[in-house]
């Protein structure tokens, strides 16, 4: 049976455990909100940036950046609002973000360091969520419209000591990352032409979207890029139910998009809720992915997990209900993730943590493969008439994926007991159910 052939896959469920995997990285500030890490390999420092408060609530308030060097933290200069990145370019390095002045002097929103101090590095009417070297070039990404006073809208490259806009002109563009991918400049971010959105890459001269309508859904965004394995990787705001490959995460060959293995789920073991791939970084031959999904290839990988090109593997951690990842960075082969709570392993942190632990998880989907293995399982689904179900046996918790015809997901449940469910989606016909222990059923509809 075709169907069964394409979605029996070798996969089993994992759950957490109670190790511990991470501590605080002992950031000194009073508060840290949304916040990014990144590496400046030319003196080896980490860079936390982001919402970093000194002084909270007190007259004397300021942002602040952190940096970590031979294993102390200082902060930076007092900026009147916060920093989003960090690149250097040429032996210099730049910063960005939403600020206007560092230390009581108007710099607008990107500067450069020299001689110890920040200078202006432009005039950007409105805030720069990205710098970013490719290819030799220093681009600047965000929500602004002019640079030094001329029409630029979200994306500008370095030159000499100003700045050449690359004419994205979209009716909103907001750029938030870039790759260069097959020869081609590729911007994602939250960008929209009439028929188009979010992701484009540019050819001979004009911009065209990846896709070929790149994300589709009104309530989407192109987040993170990052080049794997001879493809394209896209992290953001996307929804496999709006026509996407996948939810959260897609993978471009150069020709079409594709899920990532099975994908990312959320807590109930689909992709019914809302959730971003928030941070992709290639580390060791393995794509690490974070973000707010709680299942990668449905086993349970909380925020963060690592995908080979052949199965899913969870990192480690408990985020507890509402704890997520911003972001990632590799210093000294240590992994260093910037968080959206106060809390992880169930111990306090503040706003970075480090991974401690002498290995990840590495609880695993298995390889996407092709299993011929239709013996009974242990649990099992029954039909009830109409369109009730229920899961007996031993009942394990899990997601349960229904699978049609053609080896498409086409229905999600969560199941933690032998109460009856509805599968109203599913039209009369036959179907293979894979079940919470990793075995598959066929069943029919009537």
């Amino acid at each position: 049976m075709r169907a069964y052939i394409l979605a029996a896959f070798s996969l089993l469920l994992c759950y957490p455990t109670t190790a511990q995997y991470w501590e605080d990285a002992g950031i000194a500030v009073d508060f840290i909100g949304q916040s990014g890490l990144v590496v400046d390999t030319t003196d080896n420092t980490l860079y936390c940036v982001g919402m970093l408060v000194q002084d909270w609530a007190q007259p004397e308030q300021s942002y602040r950046y952190a940096a970590l060097h031979d294993g102390e933290w200082t902060l930076g200069e007092p900026l009147d609002h916060y920093s989003a990145t960090l690149a250097n370019y040429h032996d210099t390095l730049f910063m960005g973000g939403a600020f206007t002045y560092i230390n009581g002097v108007f710099t607008s929103s990107v500067v450069y360091r020299a001689n110890g101090e920040w200078h202006s590095a432009g005039n950007f009417n409105a805030f720069v969520t990205t710098l970013k070297v490719v290819d030799g070039e220093l681009y600047a990404l965000g929500a602004f419209t002019t640079v030094n006073g001329a029409p630029c809208k979200g994306l500008a490259k370095r030159n000499g000591s100003g700045w050449e806009c690359m004419g994205l002109d979209c009716n909103t563009c907001y750029a938030y990352d870039i790759v260069e991918y097959q020869d081609r400049l590729i911007v994602s971010g939250t960008l929209t032409w009439p028929g188009y959105l979010h992701i484009v890459q540019l050819v001979d001269g004009q911009w065209e979207p990846v896709g070929p309508n790149g994300i589709l859904g009104g309530l989407s965004a192109g987040g993170p890029m990052v080049i794997y394995h001879d493809d394209l990787y896209l992290g953001g705001l996307i929804h496999q139910s709006a026509g996407n490959a996948g939810h959260a995460l897609m993978r471009w060959d150069g020709t079409a998009w594709h899920q990532v293995g099975e994908g990312l789920q959320d807590a109930s073991g689909t992709g019914s809720q809302s959730f971003k791939a928030q941070d992709l970084v290639v580390h060791d031959d393995k794509l690490f992915v974070c973000g707010g999904f709680t299942y990668a290839g449905h086993v349970y990988s909380p925020r963060i997990a690592t995908w080979d090109g052949e199965q899913w593997c969870s990192v480690g951690g408990d985020f507890g209900e509402s704890g997520g990842c911003w972001g990632m960075a590799f210093y000294n082969d240590t992994l260093y993730i910037s968080l959206s709570s106060d809390s992880l392993d169930g111990q306090l942190m503040h706003g970075v943590a480090k991974f401690i632990a002498s290995d990840y998880e590495n609880n695993c989907s298995g390889s996407v493969g092709v299993s011929g293995n239709e013996s009974m399982p242990e649990m099992s689904i029954a039909y009830l008439g109409g369109d009730r179900f229920v899961v007996r046996g031993a009942i394990r918790s899990g997601p349960l994926v229904v699978y049609g015809s053609m080896g498409q997901i086409v229905a999600t449940r969560y199941v933690q007991s032998e109460a009856p469910f509805e599968l109203s989606e599913l039209a009369t016909g036959v179907y293979i159910a894979r079940l919470a222990n990793g075995a598959y059923q066929r069943f029919v509809k009537e």
